[in-house]
């Protein structure tokens, strides 16, 4: 009996954890389908809550905003890349940061006009600012890898700075572009593309100067 209770209890966070996190993509994908059909400003917290089927305290508390559901995604996507580098080992940056631009261009590219809903929602300040505030992060985040691993001295830290802006830079500019032109096939190589040059031009074809 002890063995079957001690199971049972081991299981059960598990099965919490898949639940919240199928709740929590059930109202981003319902917000998202609220977004396209009515519009940003239009849509309610409490339109998006009854049409995922929940209580809108349990929708504030996956996100606290309407800005969190537009980029639930990104902040998604961000957590993992944080998540990457913190267990990277010897895995270089850049390799770390091209694998998770691939990921996540296989991933736009397959949901396609899905995927431009951030388009419906930038003329809204919160929106734009927070997909900014996005970008920052990641901004931060390489350069600090990039810092700590060509050893952190003061030509270091300008160094790791240039290229974390030029691949945020740059990948954030060409999604931008292909989202605008809608050509989603393409936008793998582009973003491909964008990490070579910065390779090539501010890494001198390897992982930069130590």
């Amino acid at each position: 009996m002890t063995k079957v209770a001690r199971t049972s209890a081991s299981v059960e966070p598990g099965l919490r954890v898949r639940k919240a996190a199928r709740t929590r993509v059930q109202i981003a994908e319902a917000a998202l389908l609220a977004f396209m059909a009515r519009g940003y400003d239009a849509t309610t917290l409490e339109e998006i809550a009854e049409a995922a089927q929940v209580h809108k305290r349990t929708l504030l508390r996956y996100f606290p905003t309407k800005t969190h559901l537009v980029l639930y995604r990104q902040h998604d996507a961000f957590d993992e890349f944080q998540t990457a580098l913190a267990e990277r080992g010897a895995a270089p940056v850049i390799d770390v940061w091209q694998k998770h631009v691939i990921e996540h261009s296989r991933a736009l590219m397959k949901r396609g006009a899905a995927a431009n809903i951030g388009r419906l929602a930038m003329s809204e300040p919160a929106v734009r600012q927070a997909v900014l505030d996005i970008r920052q992060q990641y901004n931060r985040a390489l350069a600090r890898a990039l810092e700590e691993e060509t050893g952190g001295s003061p030509d270091r830290r300008i160094w790791a700075r240039v290229v974390a802006s030029a691949l945020v830079g740059g990948n954030y500019a060409v999604a931008d572009m292909i989202m605008r032109d809608e050509a989603y096939a393409d936008l793998e190589a582009a973003e491909l593309e964008v990490i070579q040059r910065v390779r090539e031009g501010l890494m001198g074809g390897g992982q930069g100067r130590r």
